[in-house]
Parts: C-alpha cells; structure tokens; sequence
C-alpha cells in the first residue's frame, strides 16, 4: 500500500492538510475552527484527517505538525491567543533585567520586543495563573492528543530555549522567577510518540502511526517555500506577513535574527498585512488594476495598521489611516493605496533592518501571486520575485518534516528538491521606482505625524 506522510498546519483561523508520498501524489483537506479552544483544534484535525481518508490510495504513515505561536493554552482551557496584547508590563520588565548578551547566550538571539514572545507571557501567566500551571501552545495539544507525550520544539519555544543546547534557559527564568510546567524540549525532525489506541479511534488513525514533532508555523513556511540558503529571502504573508532572509551570521540589526535549520533566520514581521488586503478586497476590489493609470492620478497614501503594527514600529496604538484623499478619489485608487501601504511597511521593515539587496525574493501565502503585489516588490527592493507552487507552505513544511523523519528524505536540502516548485512573479519596473519612493518617504511622514494622535485616539 502506497505510503503518505501527512503535515498539518493549525493557523489563526483554520487548520490545512497537505498529505504526500514519495512519488509525489498530493492531497489536501482545509477546516475552519468552530472555536479557537484545545476542543476546536482537536475537532478540526479529526475533520481533516477524516476528509483526506476518503480519497487517499493509501495509509496515512507518519503525523508533523506545524502551528501558530504565541497562543498559549494554560491548564488545558485557557487560551491566550498571539493577538492579544497582555504581557506589556512584563516585555517592560524583562527588557529592564536581561541584557542583550545574556539573551544571546542563552536564547541564542537579542530579546525582540514583542510580546507574544514566552517570556512575558509565561511572567504574565505564572502571575495570573499561579506558579504550578500547566502551559502549552496549539501543537502541543495535538500532539499530546495523539500520543499522551508533552513535548514540544526548541523553534516553537524561541526565545526561552537555546536551539543548539536543545534547552530551557534555566538562568533567565530562575532570574525572572517563572516557574511553570513547560513541555519538554526535542529537535522539530525528532520523534515525539506514536498514535496510541484511544487516539487511534479518535482521530482515524492506525496505531503506532509516528508522531513527529514539526515547528512553528513561520518556520515550516519557509520550509515549504524551499528557503534554506544563506542568501535565501523571502515574503510570506498571511494573516500577518514577515519579510526576511538566511544568512550564515546573526544580523545585529534585525528585529529578530536567530537561530535556523541553517545558518540564522532575520526578518521583521507585522500585523494586518492581511486583514488590510482583506479590507482593500471587501470595501473597493482589487482587480485590473492598473499601476501606471492609477500612479499618475496621485492616489492617496495608506498607513496598513488596522490593528497596531509590529515591526518597525511597534505601536499597539497605531491605526489605519488614508491620506491624500481628494474629490476624484475613487476605488480603484483607494484599493491601489492599501495593497501599495502593505508593501510599504514591507519594504520599512528591508530597510529598518539593513537587509541585503536579494537576488530574488521568495513569495509565499495569501498575496504571493498578487501581481501588482509582486510588481511593488520587486521594484522596490531591485530584484525578481517567485511565488511557490504550492501555496499551503506550512503544511507542506510538516509534511516536509515528516518525511525526513521517516528517512524518505535524508535531509531538507533534499526534501527541497522533491517538494518545491516556482512560477514567475515579477521583475522591477524602472518607470515606477522613483515615484514609490517619494510616496514611500510620505508614508513614514504621515504616521510619524500622526503617533502622537493615535495614542489620543485610543483612550477616547
């Protein structure tokens, strides 16, 4: 019987399957959460894998996962999703007590600030929750679901676990008190159980069915977008949207650069790119539109922060905002503002970060095969983009993982080969370059102008 090995991706909204075999043979199965609990990732895997079985020519031969971080599930029913703000005081608190080289000899990468990151949140936890709770994040529930182990990897636990010790930083919890109950801590490729007999009623599954670890969900995308190299750079959008690159060296300069498969991993990421796609989408439409005809119009300039912004602002406070609306504004211009004002803060984020000039940038997720998405980003930072094939890259990325578990692949350099494939995207056009840079130094104008407002706005 032929052989599949199945990635899931359990992500903000909806958990993906991508279920492979050897010879290339694809399937996949898509459930929205009736719920974000423990109960509604459990109920959805259930559906997916239920859905693939009805066509897969074959068995189902080992289990990875992917999922998003920063949500934290405490004692089983408390979910503190990534989106949450809390922790606040204590990313404050934590900045003020460990210094940059005592995090990066123990979580191997500067503190970023941001806190969804576990050390605020685990402060904030033990302090809510008290010092013996029990805490783990989406792929952890699943796992243990399916084989009774608590386990989880060192990419999920970035910025409390040293990759390379394949460790807890003890020195830093016991300096800032934690004290909680955490998983134990293996390699994403590691083993972390077999399906037991309950779990295989449960959830369709064979007994015995190895379980491999996976890792967060951004890293499994870059997986399953065949970014590995030093060199390597990448665009993956989603709910949120993070542009970065490999490099053989930790990049001072990054908001976040650490640890990776290969080398180190330095990126920014913020957070409404999608849901301001999503708005351009709903409100005004986005289709043929035309950047020449709209450009000479002077269109209005979109600040995409419906939601407060990550990098490289970090403002909680911020918000979306047009300006340059006049009495010939209309949709199509409006719609050609948001999707500009995504790359924008984009491109903010390349150049906040010093990020080398790329060869190529790697496109992933929801608007990598946008075309005018592509043609901004290309000309912007001078390169051409690809967009993958496959665009359920974090599914793809645990299958990825699985079957490196299994020895199908001896090792990710040739899992890339097998698994991932690109279609063109776009090359820089010269005629736009000059014109987006102007409006991209109005974009960083208008929001500096406008922080101090934003902060006034939000305690009305």
């Amino acid at each position: 019987m032929k052989k599949f090995y199945l990635g899931i991706d359990l992500g903000t909204s909806s958990a993906k399957a991508v279920a492979r075999s050897k010879d290339g043979a694809t399937f996949k199965a898509k459930r929205s959460y009736d719920e974000e609990s423990p109960s509604g990732w459990i109920r959805a895997t259930q559906a997916l894998i239920a859905e693939l079985k009805k066509d897969l020519p074959g068995e189902i031969a080992s289990v990875s996962f992917s999922s998003q971080v920063g949500t934290y599930i405490v004692d089983g029913k408390h979910v503190i999703s990534w989106r949450s703000s809390v922790g606040r005081e204590e990313l404050s608190e934590i900045r003020e007590k460990l210094s940059d080289n005592e995090c990066i000899s123990e979580i191997g990468m500067r503190h970023p600030d941001l806190v969804s990151y576990p050390l605020p949140r685990l402060l904030y936890i033990q302090r809510k929750h008290g010092t013996d709770a029990k805490v783990l994040m989406p792929k952890e529930i699943l796992i243990h679901a399916l084989t009774g182990e608590t386990v989880s990897d060192v990419f999920s636990m970035r910025g409390i676990a040293h990759p390379e010790k394949l460790q807890y930083a003890d020195s830093l919890t016991e300096k800032l008190g934690i004290t909680l109950r955490l998983p134990a801590l293996l390699r994403p490729t590691d083993l972390a159980g077999t399906v037991t007999e309950q779990a295989a009623q449960t959830f369709g599954l064979t007994a015995g069915t190895p379980v491999y670890l996976g890792c967060n969900d951004f890293f499994a995308g870059l997986l399953g977008m065949g970014v590995y190299t030093a060199g390597d750079a990448f665009d993956l959008s989603g709910t949120s949207e993070h542009i970065g690159y490999i490099s053989e060296a930790r990049n001072p300069n990054g908001f976040v650069s650490g640890h990776y498969f290969s080398g180190f991993c330095t990126y920014g990421g913020t957070k409404a790119s999608g849901a301001s796609c999503d708005f351009a989408i709903r409100n005004f439409g986005i289709d043929g539109i035309d950047p020449g005809e709209i450009l000479s119009r002077k269109p209005p300039v979109f600040l995409p922060y419906l939601s407060g912004e990550r990098a490289p602002i970090f403002d909680e406070n911020a918000r979306g905002a047009f300006f340059g609306i006049d009495a010939k504004t209309d949709k199509q211009s409006l719609a050609y503002a948001a999707l500009e004002g995504v790359v924008f803060s984009l491109y903010d984020i390349a150049e906040s970060m010093h990020m080398p000039s790329p060869k190529r940038l790697i496109c992933g997720g929801g608007s990598a095969r946008d075309s005018l998405m592509n043609l901004l980003r290309a000309t912007l930072l001078g390169c051409e983009t690809v967009s993958v094939r496959d665009n359920d890259t974090s599914a793809l990325g645990a299958c990825m993982l699985a079957m490196i578990g299994e020895g199908v692949y001896a090792d990710i350099p040739s899992a890339i080969r097998e698994c991932v494939q690109y279609i063109p995207g776009a090359t820089p056009d010269s005629r736009y370059r000059d014109i987006l840079k102007k409006r991209f130094e109005i974009y960083k104008d208008v929001y500096r102008n406008l922080k101090p407002t934003f902060k006034k706005y939000n305690t009305i």
